[in-house]
C-alpha cells in the first residue's frame, strides 16, 4: 500500500469511522439517560399522588387535575389513571375521557412496574403503582408519558452528530490527501537522489525541500552524507593515483637496472650490484605495501576498551628506546598517572609509534623527544614534541594527507595519514600545534565519553 493511500486511510477514514461509532454509542447512552430521567420523574409524581389519593371524603382523586399550574404543565405532564379492584376507571387526567379501548392494569404483580408501549405513531412509557387503601381495597395507579419528545431529541442529536462527523471526515480526507501527496512528492525527490547516489552520481545534491520537519532533516543528512561520499571518493581517487605513482617509481628503477644488466655481458660484480639495487627497490616496495595495508586497516576500527593513556605512552617510549639510543636522543614521558580513557589500544599505539618514529628520524643528537598526556576540558590530549626542523605552518594540514612528504629522508608519506585515520575513528583529531623555537609539536586529541 502506498504511503499516500495509507495516510488518508489511517488519518481520515479510520478516525471518521471511529468518531461515527463513538457518536452512535453516545446517542444510545444519551437515550438511556433521558429515559432514566423520565422514569425518575414518573416515580416522583406517583409518590406524590399515592399519599393523597384518599385524603378527603368523596372517594379517591388525582391532585394533578386540580393543580393551579395545570395550563403550564399540561403539554408535557404525564397522563394519570386510577383503577379500582374491579378494573373500573375511577379518576383520570386530563379531564377528557380516555379511549374506550383503554385496558385496566392487573392488580397482581409488583408494587411498581415500568414498561414501554410501542404505538403506530409514538412510544409511551407506563408506570403502574399498585396500592391498598385503608379499608383494604386494592387500587392501580397508572402514569403514562409520551416518548415522542425524547425520541425527537435523540433523533436531532444523531442528525447533528452524524452531519458534523461526515463534514469533519470530509475535511480530514481532503487535508490528508493534500498532505499525503505533498509528503509523497518530498519522499520521491529523496528516492530519486538515492537512485543517483546508487549509480555513483555524487555531484548532484538532493533537491531543495521547503519543510521544517523530519523529512527536511533527513534531506539535510542525505546532503551531508552525499558531500562526504563525494569527498571520500575524491580522496580515494587521489590516493589511488598517488599510490600508483609511488609504486611505479621503484618498479621503473628495477626495470632500468635489470635492462642495463641484460643489455651486454656483465661481470659477476656488476650483476651483483644490479641485483642489490633491485633488492633495495623490492624492500622499498614491500615497506610501501605494508604502509598501504596499515592505512587501509586504520579505517576499519577496533573495539574501544578502558585503558591508561600514560601507560600506552610508556610502552611506546620503551619500544623506541633502542632506536633513540642509536640516534643519541632521549625519550621523556610526562603527564598524570593514571590517565583512564576508552580507546583502541592497538590502533592508538600504532598512531603514537608513527609520531615517535618521525620524531626520532628528525630529532638532532643530544636532544629530547617528549611524550606527554594532558587533560583538556572533556578530552585527553597526547603530545609528541621534538627539536627537529619542524613543520612549516602552510603544511600543517597537508602533512596528514597520504603521500605528502616534506622531504625524502625515508618514509612512505603514509605515517601521519594513518595517524589522522586512527584519530578520526576514535572521534578525535590530529593536528600540528604551533611550537616556540625549533622542532615539531603534534597533538592527538581524544574525546572522553565518560566525562
Amino acid at each position: 500500500m502506498k504511503l499516500a493511500t495509507r495516510l488518508w486511510l489511517l488519518g481520515a477514514l479510520l478516525p471518521g469511522a471511529v468518531m461515527l461509532a463513538a457518536l452512535l454509542l453516545a446517542g444510545r447512552v444519551f437515550r438511556a439517560a433521558q429515559e432514566s430521567s423520565l422514569d425518575r420523574a414518573l416515580l416522583a409524581q406517583a409518590a406524590a399522588e399515592s399519599v393523597s389519593l384518599f385524603d378527603r371524603p368523596g372517594g379517591p382523586h388525582l391532585h394533578l387535575a386540580e393543580s393551579p399550574l395545570l395550563k403550564s404543565v399540561r403539554p408535557f405532564a404525564p397522563t394519570g389513571e386510577l383503577f379500582d379492584d374491579t378494573g373500573a376507571l375511577v379518576a383520570h387526567f386530563p379531564p377528557e375521557p380516555p379511549p374506550a379501548s383503554r385496558v385496566a392494569p392487573s392488580l397482581a404483580g409488583p408494587e411498581q412496574e415500568l414498561s414501554t408501549a410501542v404505538g403506530p405513531l409514538e412510544r409511551t412509557r407506563h408506570l403502574v403503582v399498585r396500592l391498598t387503601s385503608a379499608d383494604g381495597r386494592r387500587w392501580a395507579l397508572r402514569l403514562s408519558a409520551s416518548l415522542a419528545q425524547l425520541d425527537a431529541s435523540v433523533h436531532a442529536f444523531h442528525v447533528v452528530a452524524i452531519s458534523f462527523t461526515l463534514g469533519a471526515g470530509a475535511i480530514l480526507v481532503v487535508l490528508q490527501l493534500f498532505l499525503a501527496r505533498r509528503l509523497s512528492r518530498r519522499l520521491d525527490r529523496l528516492s530519486r537522489h538515492l537512485e543517483r547516489v546508487k549509480r555513483g552520481r555524487l555531484e548532484e545534491p538532493p533537491e531543495p525541500d521547503e519543510g521544517r520537519d523530519e523529512v527536511a532533516d533527513l534531506r539535510r543528512v542525505l546532503a551531508d552524507a552525499t558531500l562526504q561520499l563525494q569527498r571520500a571518493r575524491e580522496v580515494q581517487d587521489r590516493l589511488l593515483a598517488d599510490a600508483a605513482h609511488e609504486l611505479r617509481t621503484p618498479l621503473t628503477l628495477m626495470r632500468t637496472s635489470l635492462d642495463l644488466a641484460l643489455r651486454r655481458q656483465r661481470t659477476p660484480e656488476e650483476l651483483r650490484a644490479a641485483l642489490a639495487d633491485a633488492r633495495e627497490e623490492v624492500d622499498r616496495l614491500a615497506a610501501l605495501s605494508t604502509r598501504l595495508l596499515d592505512f587501509a586497516a586504520a579505517g576499519r576500527g577496533w573495539d574501544a576498551t578502558p585503558g591508561d593513556l600514560h601507560q600506552l605512552l610508556d610502552e611506546a617510549a620503551e619500544a623506541a628506546r633502542a632506536q633513540a639510543e642509536v640516534n643519541g636522543v632521549l625519550l621523556d614521558v610526562k603527564g598524570p598517572r593514571p590517565a583512564a580513557a576508552r580507546f583502541s589500544a592497538v590502533a592508538l599505539r600504532q598512531a603514537v609509534d608513527n609520531l615517535v618514529s618521525n620524531a626520532l628520524r628528525f630529532a638532532p643528537r643530544g636532544s629530547t623527544v617528549t611524550l606527554e598526556v594532558r587533560r583538556v576540558g572533556s578530552a585527553w590530549q597526547l603530545h609528541v614534541v621534538d627539536a627537529g626542523p619542524g613543520i612549516p605552518a602552510d603544511h600543517a594540514e597537508a602533512v596528514f594527507s597520504p603521500f605528502h612528504r616534506l622531504d625524502r629522508r625515508g618514509g612512505s608519506g603514509l605515517g601521519l595519514a594513518i595517524v589522522a585515520e586512527v584519530l578520526r575513528h576514535h572521534g578525535g583529531s590530529a593536528k600540528v600545534e604551533p611550537h616556540a623555537g625549533a622542532g615539531a609539536h603534534l597533538v592527538l586529541e581524544l574525546p572522553d565519553p565518560t566525562s
